[in-house]
């Protein structure tokens, strides 16, 4: 099942991509509503013109793997222009991996790489956008440093709303221009935009890689390419299965040095900021779904009987947060755990009666950073209970939900857990569960995950009626 925006996800959208308005109450024409979010605009249709008006509210690096056959590339400039006109602007920067392997001269080379690249500034361009090719003095080192980042022709362009389009050409203290990997180029420019200081919409907010072959296979679901990947939990996973398999390193040449790249660049950005890897065949949709949502377009924490997996071979990867497991309650921080549970369900925990009762049946909880996110299970006449899930505020919106719930899927392949009736997210529960039984007297829902659930559904009811309240 591939995720679409809910009305929360639109409101999370528009806030952060909304036209800047002025403050001012307007007179509204007559059959209109006050559009939320939009004091100063006094129609529907004036507050879409402004929203698809170009201008940057957040900024991706984009890195564009080509060569791309000519449908490919007018794909990749429509979806650069129409993202630019939602108000994610790209600083591209421009990538062929047989640029690596030319052996002409570095002035042959480098003309070269001007020259396929304007194939994008002509894409976006065609597109109704506008694009500007830079290269020279915007990456430059001296007596062999690092490489540093001259801001002035990207903000010009940008400020001019054009979209950048930086060719990997290093300039030397010499004035020699000389090629290097786009990756590295991407790494600099992230660093230097990260750490600049001047305009936080200059901070990424994500980093995009466009080519052929797609997201980064799954090699838990062969044929399948990862919807999500920690990177903190999972990247030495992801590097074991390539040595493996040696086909991947002949059919997705690219994707261990991509997944290398992405993690230093999110080990400089907000955890907030993502990192996405799409082919051309899935554009423009992929990137706009991911942009309104912020998710990826197919939840890895949904059952994967029955379903279609991740058609769009689209890869979302977050910075992500170390995950530890305890089994004992003496080895968990209770006063944060309170404080979690307390800011999560927005109510006070019984703490003498909950942590009485996880002392005798506690079976494990999975604890997601410092008690940004928690799974907590009991043992409930040998069958595994999920007690509480809760993830803090601050935390939402940044693929941990996921992240935890795969987690104890993989740990209890076989668990119940209840919600009240009226809960707004058993929507959510329905999608994930395998079954799922209306409580009669009572206001609960009992689900279960596992595929012999269903032969224990009795003893599950008697248990979901059973749990005290844990909160006051």
């Amino acid at each position: 099942m591939d995720t679409g925006p809910s009305k929360r996800e639109l409101q999370h959208f528009l806030k952060r991509f909304g036209p800047d308005v002025m403050a001012s109450k307007p007179t509204l024409l007559s059959g209109f509503e006050e559009v939320k979010g939009a004091p100063g605009l006094k129609t529907p249709k004036e507050y879409v013109n402004a929203l698809l008006a170009p201008s940057y509210h957040q900024l991706a690096l984009t890195k564009v793997e080509g060569p791309f056959d000519k449908p490919d590339w007018q794909r990749v400039g429509n979806t650069l222009y129409k993202l630019q006109k939602l108000g994610l602007t790209s600083i591209v920067v421009s990538d062929n991996p047989s640029w690596e392997k030319d052996t002409s001269s570095a002035t042959e080379l480098n003309k070269r790489m001007l020259r396929e690249s304007m194939t994008l500034v002509e894409s976006i361009e065609q597109a109704g956008g506008r694009a500007r090719l830079i290269s020279g003095n915007v990456l430059e080192r001296h007596n062999n440093a690092s490489i540093t980042i001259n801001l002035d022709f990207i903000q010009s362009a940008l400020h001019n709303n054009q979209i950048p389009i930086v060719v990997p050409i290093l300039t030397e203290g010499n004035n020699k221009q000389v090629p290097i990997k786009a990756n590295q180029a991407v790494l600099a420019l992230t660093q230097r935009l990260a750490h600049q200081g001047m305009d936080p919409k200059l901070v990424p907010s994500k980093i995009l890689v466009i080519n052929k072959e797609g997201g980064i296979p799954n090699h838990e679901l062969p044929g399948t390419a990862h919807s999500l990947v920690n990177v903190q939990e999972e990247y030495e996973d992801i590097h074991k299965a390539f040595e493996e398999n040696v086909s991947w390193q002949q059919n997705y040449p690219s994707t261990i040095d991509n997944l290398d790249m992405i993690r230093e660049c999110l080990g400089h950005l907000p955890t907030t900021s993502s990192a996405i890897i799409v082919p051309t065949c899935s554009l423009p949709n992929a990137l706009i779904t991911n942009l309104v949502t912020d998710k990826p377009l197919y939840s890895s924490s949904l059952p994967r009987t029955g379903r279609v997996i991740n058609q769009a071979n689209t890869t979302v990867l977050r910075h992500g947060i170390k995950i530890n497991n305890f089994t004992k309650l003496e080895d968990l921080n209770l006063d944060r755990l309170t404080r979690l549970l307390e800011a999560s369900f927005q109510k006070k925990v019984n703490q003498e009666k909950f942590y009485g009762r996880l002392e005798k049946v506690l079976a494990g909880a999975i604890i997601a950073g410092d008690y940004e996110g928690a799974v907590i299970m009991t043992k409930e006449n040998e069958h595994a209970y999920l007690d509480k899930f809760a993830i803090a505020p601050s935390s939402q919106g940044i693929g941990l939900t996921d992240i935890l719930w795969k987690r104890m899927c993989d740990a209890y392949p076989e668990l119940l857990w209840r919600s009240r009736k009226d809960n707004g997210v058993n929507k959510w529960y329905f999608e994930r569960s395998n079954g799922y039984l209306r409580l009669k007297d009572t206001n609960w829902v009992l689900f279960w995950h596992g595929k012999e659930g269903y032969k224990y559904v009795q003893d599950y009811a008697t248990i979901a009626k059973s749990i005290p309240a844990s909160f006051e």
